[in-house]
């Protein structure tokens, strides 16, 4: 530690989590923050615009110095990529490791290795399109390509697993998956679905009209577009405009034009968000949202959701998704594709008693976050 301060060293890509990640983390009274980075080439970043933060290395050898430093107290994962496990046999055996999980490097597959939590992420038109683009001689090169070159990876992936000290999923029930399945995953729970970023202070809001619908997170297969635009499409909606996001992510070979002519929506009803918006002209967005339709079958786009249970909006989840069932495990009210979705439900709007209900308990979670943050740190490192 320096003069009493917790130094944490971060490692992180080059994401649009990172600005409210480390504003969140700079709050946090007693922590020195390290948001090193390496980057051979200094490339330009795309998504980061804190770029003041960020201390680029260009050299490896020092980068991964930072990770046995004796002044680092912890290391701090923003998610666990594939391409950071060749940084643990760096870290040396007193510090301490968190991994923070966004979600996509649990439940998808990476080269040889399977998801660490297998589901069924795909609706049946979403997962035809997939298969039939999967089909190609250049994949069989690449699994052949792999298994020479990658055939220790689930070796590897079960020390950095093993390595892993405290864990703070999105939410809860992921690591009551990992700690079943995983007999050397003794991580400890370090704050459940309470991940790091401010938390945006909003009075209770009540609509008393249907406006906008809100379809989706960003252009990945995991939202299962293909599937609900094709219930949709046959529902006449009057005035009411679809808004789907698509300036994130880079499935379906990241042709945007493609995938709006298939969508089956009408142009006129539609509105395309193809360019990367700041937070605050994002969230003006949501005054003109009532209804939310999210794909997930995994955890995905908590941020947007958690938006839209502070603000009113109705939301729709498949049945079997795991955001449903631990939404409604923590109390919130939601509704099913599956069974309540129709023409009318979206016409309807959020009851005054239950928008209260999502908007309260969405307050109580928020409550003091960075306090719990700061308890949980020095409960951490000085013990």
């Amino acid at each position: 530690m320096r003069q009493g301060r917790i130094v944490i060293l971060h490692v992180f890509d080059d994401e649009k989590f990172f600005d409210s990640a480390s504003d969140f983390f700079d709050s946090i009274p007693g922590i020195e923050n390290l948001y090193y980075m390496y980057m051979p080439d200094k490339s330009l970043f795309k998504f980061i615009k804190k770029r003041e933060k960020v201390n680029v290395i260009t050299s490896y050898q020092e980068y991964i110095s930072f990770f046995s430093a004796f002044f680092v107290d912890g290391i701090y994962f923003h998610s666990l990529n594939y391409k950071y496990y060749k940084y643990f046999k760096y870290i040396s055996p007193e510090k301490k490791v968190i991994w923070w999980s966004w979600g996509y490097e649990i439940y998808h597959p990476v080269r040889l290795l399977q998801p660490l939590i297998k589901l069924d992420l795909f609706k049946p038109k979403t997962r035809a399109y997939i298969q039939k683009r999967r089909k190609s001689i250049r994949n069989v090169i690449r699994l052949l390509y792999y298994v020479l070159i990658y055939f220790h990876d689930n070796y590897i992936r079960k020390k950095v697993l093993a390595r892993i000290d405290y864990f703070t999923p999105v939410i809860p029930l992921e690591y009551t998956l990992l700690s079943k399945k995983y007999s050397m995953f003794r991580a400890k729970p370090f704050l459940l679905g309470l991940g790091p970023g401010i938390s945006q202070k909003s009075e209770f809001v009540y609509h008393e009209k249907a406006k906008h619908i809100l379809i989706g997170n960003s252009l990945s297969y995991t939202n299962n577009h293909l599937d609900i635009f094709f219930i949709i499409s046959k529902y006449k909606l009057g005035n009411q405009k679809i808004v789907v996001p698509i300036n994130y992510g880079e499935d379906y070979n990241a042709d945007k034009e493609w995938f709006k002519e298939n969508s089956c929506l009408e142009k006129d009803s539609t509105i395309w968000l193809e360019d990367f918006l700041p937070r605050n002209v994002y969230l003006e967005l949501f005054s003109n949202i009532t209804h939310a339709i999210f794909g997930h079958i995994r955890q995905q786009a908590m941020g947007n959701i958690y938006i839209c249970l502070l603000n009113g909006i109705k939301l729709f989840l498949y049945e079997n998704s795991l955001i449903y069932k631990q939404l409604v495990a923590w109390g919130f009210k939601v509704f099913t594709i599956d069974s309540d979705m129709s023409e009318l439900a979206l016409k309807q709007v959020l009851s005054p008693e239950d928008a209260l209900n999502n908007y309260n308990i969405m307050c109580k979670r928020n409550e003091g976050k960075v306090a719990k943050y700061e308890d949980g740190l020095y409960s951490i490192f000085k013990q």
